[in-house]
């Protein structure tokens, strides 16, 4: 029995890490090929586009580093409101640290390229929708265990955060697009607000961290 390829992983790695570096429509499948360390006749035995790959690559991504990440942060062993302080946190340290090594905050890759691609590339702008869903899924289980604990009072935790994360990533591609991390300095107390949780501040000397 031969041994399975690695081109196929290679390929969707190459291609995460090229368009969080740049953009989906700029990242041609030379480019990947190259990155990858993969012949191009090789990359089209496996996939037929580079929208196919993408759906590949995403799922992965999502499975190895996005998954985990929100599993530890979201942990049922934590109260509620520390399960979205721990949310918030990380993100705001990721665009600090984005900021300070890389002199660029480049927001929300997924959001990012599901804004791109909704309408050259529908299908993976469909997968981009598929994955943030799961995120509001993470916040809305928070805000329902805070409802069942009495900690809030809210009819709909699924309606709620929806809107928590429309203003998470709202305020990212402010952050982006101003290339500084005062637009998500403060979404602890605007998150406070619309839920009525009692959230932490970001403390003010990481911005200078």
């Amino acid at each position: 029995m031969g041994r399975t390829s690695t081109a196929p992983l290679q390929l969707q790695e190459a291609l995460i890490e090229l368009i969080w570096e740049q953009s989906y429509a700029h990242v041609t499948i030379d480019a990947i090929c190259e990155k990858a360390k993969v012949k191009k006749g090789s990359f089209y035995y496996f996939y037929k586009s580079k929208g196919a790959l993408a759906l590949d690559a995403f799922d992965h991504h999502w499975e190895t580093v996005s998954r985990p990440n929100l599993d530890r942060i979201f942990s049922v062993s934590k109260p509620p409101q520390q399960r979205l302080q721990d949310w918030l946190s990380f993100g705001y340290q990721k665009v600090l640290t984005q900021k300070k090594e890389q002199g660029q905050i480049k927001g929300c890759p997924f959001f990012n390229i599901g804004q791109e691609t909704s309408k050259i590339e529908p299908e993976v702008s469909a997968k981009i929708g598929e994955l943030l869903s799961h995120f509001v899924a993470y916040i809305a289980a928070a805000l329902r265990d805070a409802k069942e604990a009495s900690l809030i009072d809210i009819r709909d935790p699924e309606a709620m955060a929806r809107s928590i994360f429309s203003l998470a990533q709202g305020s990212l591609t402010q952050a982006r697009i101003l290339n500084s991390p005062d637009p998500i300095a403060d979404l602890p107390e605007a998150v406070s607000r619309l839920s009525g949780l009692e959230l932490t501040p970001h403390p003010t000397a990481t911005l200078t961290a």
